[in-house]
């Protein structure tokens, strides 16, 4: 690849977004929208006939209603925002007005934070534990301190965390100090880092390379990224350099985004110079299209992961990438929304969302309203779990838990902190141990309750007891086969993965 690769979209600097969370609707290529027969709120539609009967003023329908709209908006201007919004989601239930913001604020993809993402190297009953560190954040406290991905945290500052769920180390470092020391295991050695809060980007893209069978996993989020492009160009080198042969990229859950930064990542995997990515078709029919510049790299084996949450920019990525470069589509059948807005800057510093286009596919193929069917249908398994049975925890015997204490009191202590993913089912049990307090002393300063074992009353109670019903209540535990069925996919082909498909549907 050269670093030329992102020249040619400098074009497409004006901020065009896919998205499913602020998308937009097309008014072209056959797709029909419902237009008003005129009449509006029975009692101002009685109002305009007698009115127009009557009125010494010679005034069409369309003129009263103009006059009143600039009349109302005259005497109640804190009404406009709303106005607006009417006036851009009449046709379009993706559009929107934003007041006293800008397009950079309604992507910003920031939070104050330490820039980790967690995992558990351990999964019981839908939870994990043993926390790990799945990935960190370029330029994060995490990643400028030297944690890694793969490091077990077990103590933040004096408290230790050997074996704790993954929600109960998350939930600790949301509320622990701005400065704090984390020590981790790596590879039997423990190892201890400084970390101070500040601003975090939240990166689109993880990459799990597998160097043993030269098979990535590339996950994308989004596309909104303005930095994701980079990454994905490093890990292309990167797979490039080290002789990788099957990728797998992962779409599922994402919404879609820039229009930019998905052309440009579709790029990236197009070796061929020439070859349209795109059709974008406005509402006279217009057509606006993009070539790929010959600087991407092709992979024996490409796959890609989609869900029902996979949409807009999403979508054409994955369409296109099969029309493309052959790739197979693995997953469950795509939202449906092909279609594209851009986001207008106001001068009274307003943002307003507009439907603007309809976007084709690499070879001009409408998905809007019908979505990508995958060339291999599988579902997540999801297995129901048993609803548990907890011993009483009331206000009268909750007075009775103290640290080291063995009742049954403490037993339902322990099962309900089980329960949300603090402790271990194993460790559930009569006493309680430094794991319940430490638990029980999380769980309150997440919750801003008072802090401490004896601080337990009929609040704390109410709060713990919230939280189980959230966790209980239709609780599954979760099989990724369709991940599984890519990795057979890139093994075997697509027949075993086919096969292997209808297996778990059968």
């Amino acid at each position: 690849m050269k670093n030329q690769t992102f020249r040619n979209f400098a074009k497409f600097a004006a901020c065009v977004l896919l998205c499913l969370a602020v998308g937009s609707q097309s008014l072209v290529s056959g797709v029909e929208i419902a237009r008003p027969n005129g009449d509006i709120e029975p009692r101002i539609n009685e109002l305009l006939e007698r009115y127009l009967e009557q009125s010494l003023y010679d005034l069409t329908r369309e003129e009263a209603i103009e006059a009143m709209l600039r009349n109302f908006l005259t005497e109640y201007p804190d009404i406009t925002p709303y106005m607006a919004e009417a006036l851009l989601t009449a046709f379009d239930p993706y559009g929107g007005y934003y007041p006293e913001t800008t397009v950079g604020q309604l992507f910003s993809g920031t939070y104050r934070g330490f820039g980790i993402v967690l995992d558990g190297k351990v999964s019981v009953g839908g939870m994990k534990y043993h926390t790990v560190v799945d990935r960190v954040f370029d330029e994060s406290p995490a990643e400028k301190a030297g944690i890694l991905g793969g490091d077990e945290i077990i103590r933040v500052n004096s408290i230790n965390l050997e074996g704790f769920g993954m929600n109960a180390v998350s939930h600790l470092l949301s509320v622990c100090p701005d400065q704090i020391t984390v020590t981790v295991l790596r590879g039997g050695e423990e190892l201890t880092f400084m970390l101070n809060r500040s601003t975090v980007f939240v990166q689109s893209v993880a990459f799990y390379p597998n160097a043993a069978t030269k098979t990535a996993l590339i996950a994308i989020d989004d596309f909104l990224d303005e930095y994701m492009c980079y990454d994905i160009y490093g890990i292309v080198e990167f797979l490039v350099e080290n002789k990788y042969e099957n990728v797998i990229i992962d779409l599922r859950g994402n919404p879609g985004g820039e229009l930019m930064l998905m052309l440009e990542t579709l790029n990236m995997f197009v070796a061929e110079e020439g070859v349209a990515l795109y059709h974008k078709v406005d509402k006279n029919g217009k057509t606006e299209s993009l070539d790929s510049t010959g600087d991407g790299v092709s992979f024996a084996k490409l796959c890609v992961l989609t869900d029902s949450k996979s949409a807009s920019a999403a979508e054409h990525f994955a369409l296109s990438l099969r029309e493309i470069a052959g790739a197979v589509i693995i997953g469950e059948k795509t939202y449906g929304k092909g279609i594209g807005q851009r986001y207008e800057a106001l001068s009274n510093g307003d943002v307003a969302a507009i439907t603007a286009f309809e976007l084709l596919s690499a070879n001009g193929t409408s998905y809007h309203g019908v979505g990508v069917e995958p060339d291999i249908k599988i579902s997540r398994i999801y297995t129901k779990l048993e609803q548990k049975t907890f011993e009483r925890l009331t206000f009268v015997n909750c007075l009775t838990i103290k640290a080291g204490a063995d009742s049954k009191a403490a037993l339902a202590l322990n099962q309900r902190l089980s329960a949300i993913g603090y402790i271990l089912p194993e460790e559930a049990g009569t006493r309680c141990t430094d794991k319940t307090v430490t638990a029980v002393e999380i769980f309150q300063k997440y919750n801003d309750l008072p802090v401490g074992i004896s601080k337990i009353d009929y609040t704390f109670i109410d709060y713990l007891d919230a939280y189980v019903d959230y966790y209980s209540a239709d609780r599954y535990e979760e099989r990724d086969v369709q991940l599984e069925c890519a990795e057979i996919y890139l093994e075997k082909g697509e027949e075993a993965a086919r096969e292997f498909a209808e297996g778990m549907r059968g």
